[in-house]
């Protein structure tokens, strides 16, 4: 996986009673230093139509700290 490559999206996650039910991309594609540049601004904005914590970064699959194959990335750069 190439981290300067623009293959990330910012996803609003739509949870359901069973988890993840279905997700739509907002924005897009960035560079992973992009989407999270993005993600910082949202998470400290006050738009009351944005909820920040339904929107995820997504790019290609990889396996995270935890060993699980997942394509959703941290907004935080030292994870």
């Amino acid at each position: 996986m190439q981290k300067n490559k623009k293959q990330f999206y910012i996803t609003e996650l739509h949870m359901g009673d069973d988890g993840l039910e279905d997700y739509s991309d907002h924005s897009g594609p960035f560079t992973l230093n992009k989407a999270r540049k993005i993600m910082e601004r949202l998470m400290k904005g006050n738009d009351p139509w944005v909820n920040p914590y339904a929107m995820t970064i997504r790019g290609p699959r990889h396996m995270n700290g935890y060993g699980h194959n997942t394509e959703f990335y941290s907004h935080r750069e030292d994870r």
